[in-house]
């Protein structure tokens, strides 16, 4: 690929912009409070003209402030559930040739980088779909096989290699972009999508541990942190059981609901969106304000 490909674990530790060449970044949110200051905002000043376009779908206070700048494409997630959707051959061409694309270090992120290089063709019929399906649970999308195995190879690698995903993700980009998928990478995308499904496995007995402290709320207290795969895969099957699905953990609490009708960003003490709110607080701290949302 001609292109520079980078992939960004999260949006509050930025790599520093390249000193030349236009930018596209792709599924990557503005930082949540304090840290777009330090990382969102610098990024975008120091880039000026040279950022192409910026395209996202998770919303943010600050998006007002770009609102008809041509360098960014701000969709929100209810009108577009997944960022590859948005990626399309004519906007692909309106943006023009670029040196560096930056996109976040997940499968929505992947799927978008992939379909950027492919100038706004998905790398197989049904990615798009996946993508939904995968970054927007609960909402009637449906995953392909091939998605599925990717996505899990995906938060494998993540949380058990974390020093090698960039590489990983590099190798995933390539074979998509070429439509060939060498044999070691195969069997090593079949070895990770395996250990995820038997993670998924041994987080059983947690769920057995989740109580509904609400009629609407089902509540996992744990006493240690957890990688964010385990909590996405505690987190799904606990939203399909309860209005409102919250974990606790010893330094944070993270909600997740299904129910778009639930502002999950009304919640003061946490950050994130209407769907998965996040933010180093207790249960208690959130918990009457979570109610007053239901009622």
């Amino acid at each position: 690929m001609t292109v520079r490909l980078v992939f960004v674990d999260t949006p509050k530790q930025l790599p520093s912009p390249p000193p030349a060449g236009r930018v596209v970044t792709l599924d990557l949110a503005f930082a949540a409070g304090p840290h777009f200051e330090r990382a969102t905002r610098p990024f975008i000043r120091d880039l000026g003209l040279r950022l192409a376009r910026w395209i996202d779908h998770h919303p943010h206070p600050a998006w007002e402030e770009y609102q008809g700048d041509p360098r960014f494409t701000l969709v929100d997630k209810k009108e577009a559930p997944a960022c590859p959707e948005l990626v399309t051959p004519e906007r692909v061409v309106e943006i023009g040739e670029v040196e560096h694309v930056f996109a976040h270090a997940d499968f929505d992120g992947l799927m978008s980088a992939v379909k950027f290089l492919r100038r706004g063709v998905p790398p197989y019929p049904e990615a798009d779909e996946d993508a939904r399906a995968i970054d927007a649970p609960g909402r009637g999308f449906r995953c392909s096989e091939r998605g599925q195995r990717l996505a899990d190879a995906i938060d494998r690698s993540r949380d058990a290699h974390p020093r090698q995903h960039g590489r990983f993700l590099q190798a995933l980009a390539e074979a998509l972009v070429e439509g060939k998928e060498p044999d070691a990478l195969r069997q090593r995308i079949d070895s990770l999508a395996a250990a995820a499904q038997k993670r998924r496995q041994q987080l059983l007995p947690l769920l057995a541990r989740a109580v509904r402290d609400h009629p609407d709320i089902l509540l996992l207290s744990l006493d240690r942190m957890i990688s964010p795969s385990d909590k996405k895969r505690l987190l799904l099957p606990m939203e399909e059981r309860a209005r409102v699905a919250v974990i606790e953990e010893p330094q944070a609490v993270t909600v997740a609901t299904f129910d778009e009708s639930v502002r999950l960003t009304r919640l003061s003490a946490l950050h994130g969106t209407d769907g998965l709110a996040w933010g180093k607080a207790r249960y208690r701290d959130v918990r009457d304000e979570l109610v007053a949302l239901l009622s």
